[in-house]
């Protein structure tokens, strides 16, 4: 009995040391979670996202959109192109910039808002500021830059019909972190010279030429 036990003994080493297999081995895995919120240079804001939340206009009220759209009882409120994605508080996360327009059904006014929308620390987007930008302005390009909104815009100049301005220039905001507001600054002549070089040609985008779609990281859209 003993010869036998022995025996075993040193069958049962000789496969360990000769790396043969004597069973599958199972490996315990632990449990995976839901995945988090991208944050910290990747971006959870999408167009959907974008088009699906609550922003407050200027002396009004706050608006939730339903797939781009608040429709009022005398006005409508849209979410329309450009869309700029970007780190606009500095924080790591990305952000985005996008443009309102408020159309009443009782005047011409065509009033064109920029919003802010900032991730927080728990990954939820929300607005913390709307910026009035005009009647019937048409904002051509928009980018994140440095912390910074900069966009290219027509506003009208004397003798220009209502329906079209002519006037090019180009503006920056930049978000107060403290207040929570967006604040107009100035941008030095290479500043305005790099929206210039940044701009689109005029093309063919497809669908809904006011739909926004989802641009690249840091980027801008062109408005018609």
């Amino acid at each position: 009995m003993a010869n036998k036990i022995g025996f075993m003994g040193l069958g049962l080493f000789a496969a360990m040391a000769g790396g043969i297999a004597l069973g599958p081995v199972v490996k315990a895995v632990p449990p995976v979670g839901p995945s988090p919120i991208a944050q910290n240079g990747a971006s959870p804001l999408t167009v959907d996202v974008l088009k699906n939340l609550s922003y407050t206009i200027p002396d009004q009220s706050t608006y939730s959109l339903n797939n781009g759209v608040f429709a009022g009882g005398t006005f409508s409120l849209n979410l329309i192109k450009p869309i700029a994605i970007g780190d606009v508080d500095q924080d790591g996360d990305q952000d985005a910039a996008v443009i309102l327009r408020r159309q009443s059904v009782v005047s011409p006014d065509e009033l064109i808002y920029l919003a802010v929308v900032a991730v927080g620390p728990n990954g939820s987007p929300s607005n913390p500021d709307t910026y009035f930008l005009g009647d019937r302005v048409r904002v051509q390009s928009l980018v994140i830059k440095d912390g910074q909104i900069r966009l290219n815009m027509l506003k009208h100049q004397q003798g220009d019909p209502e329906c079209c301005p002519s006037s090019l220039v180009s503006e920056a905001y930049q978000l107060d972190a403290v207040a929570g507001t967006l604040q107009p600054i100035t941008l030095n002549e290479q500043q305005r010279q790099e929206i210039h070089i940044q701009d689109l040609p005029s093309q063919a985008l497809p669908g809904d030429q006011d739909e926004p779609f989802q641009p690249p990281l840091d980027q801008f859209q062109i408005q018609l």
